[in-house]
């Protein structure tokens, strides 16, 4: 798509002619046979469910991917493991959770943070964002996924609060919901003096949440307070395209390219979508008392009907299951699904038994 220079009838930055967003996304009839999912927590009243909605237009599939449950309290950010199954970052609870590919709760992964908000994974390790952007400065964790204690990994005391985090080069690129830049953190967790966009949080970017790699260096940012919007911004740190009032509606958390070409964004009580060629906004949600978050694509596992929890390994606790279901119509530990848990059902499980 080729964007006009200042179009001086609608507030947005000037953008140069005959830049694009990179088109990294499947079109045709490709697309309408995607397996994937965009996951969006929502932290309202109903605590703790994720929604899932369609990549492609981002109609809605469930509003209950995870059903709201008495763990989740102020769920922000949902991401794969790489292990098969999801890690949820919750502020409030200043928790990760683990759930499997159904929803199902499986573990702790981390607790007693300061808060914990954005979330990427680096080499095996989850890297959290913790803050409540008080000025004081947060912290970035880094949480191994065997259970062991949370290490600080990045202190920020003095720098502000880091919010969204994505890796980058050698290490990460982090926004400060303090002084609006997004900031380099090194391998070893030291934040560069030089950001790697520095905003005036006036007329530039304000308040960074959501960060989305979008391929070949380029990225797109959700920022939250006025001039609220969404920016792309190319690997050298050029905003070159930005969209804002009236085409985002209100002031987004998150955000996502769609495959239909639409940008997808995510606040308070509202998922909307809007054409970079019409300019036309696009209500898809808009639910009393929820508060949306930000927005992963995921592409679910092959399934392994064996593994009844969902943790990717047909197990002991997967018998226990099937031994307290037995002679039941327990859907949960019916494997074959014929009404009834038995013999069957058992047989399938042992002739799975381990890992997925």
């Amino acid at each position: 798509m080729v964007y006009q220079t200042c179009m001086t009838n609608r507030p947005r930055l000037c953008i140069l002619t005959a830049l694009s967003i990179p088109a990294l996304f499947i079109t045709g009839s490709a697309a309408a046979q995607t397996t994937d999912v965009l996951l969006i927590p929502d932290s309202g009243p109903i605590a703790g469910r994720v929604w899932a909605l369609s990549p492609i237009d981002g109609s809605v599939i469930t509003n209950s991917f995870i059903p709201g449950d008495t763990r989740l309290t102020q769920p922000i950010q949902i991401i794969d493991s790489g292990r098969g199954t999801l890690l949820v970052t919750d502020e409030v609870a200043k928790s990760v959770f683990e759930y499997s590919a159904r929803g199902n709760y499986l573990a702790t992964i981390a607790s007693g943070l300061e808060g914990s908000y954005g979330i990427c994974l680096r080499d095996g390790n989850a890297y959290v964002t913790s803050g409540f952007s008080a000025g004081v400065g947060g912290k970035i964790y880094r949480i191994a996924l065997d259970g062991s204690a949370p290490v600080v990994f990045s202190d920020w005391m003095g720098i502000g609060d880091p919010r969204g985090i994505v890796p980058y080069g050698a290490g990460f690129l982090v926004g400060n919901s303090i002084d609006d830049d997004l900031e380099v953190v090194g391998s070893t967790g030291s934040v560069n003096p030089v950001p790697f966009y520095n905003s005036d949080g006036i007329i530039s970017i304000n308040f960074p949440q959501q960060i989305v790699d979008i391929g070949n260096g380029n990225l797109m940012v959700a920022g939250f307070s006025a001039p609220w919007g969404v920016y792309f911004f190319d690997s050298g740190a050029f905003v070159y395209a930005a969209y804002r009032a009236p085409e985002v509606y209100l002031s987004p958390r998150g955000t996502r390219m769609l495959e239909n070409g639409e940008i997808l964004y995510t606040g308070g009580t509202r998922i909307d979508r809007f054409s970079t060629k019409t300019y036309a906004n696009t209500n898809i949600v808009n639910q009393a008392g929820a508060s949306f978050r930000w927005v992963t694509r995921y592409t679910p596992p092959t399934p392994c009907p064996a593994d009844v929890n969902g943790d990717r390994d047909v197990n002991a606790n997967d018998l226990a299951t099937i031994l307290s279901g037995w002679g039941t119509t327990d859907a949960s530990a019916d494997i074959n699904g014929d009404g009834t848990v038995s013999a069957l059902d058992l047989a399938i499980l042992l002739g799975n038994w381990g890992p997925c």
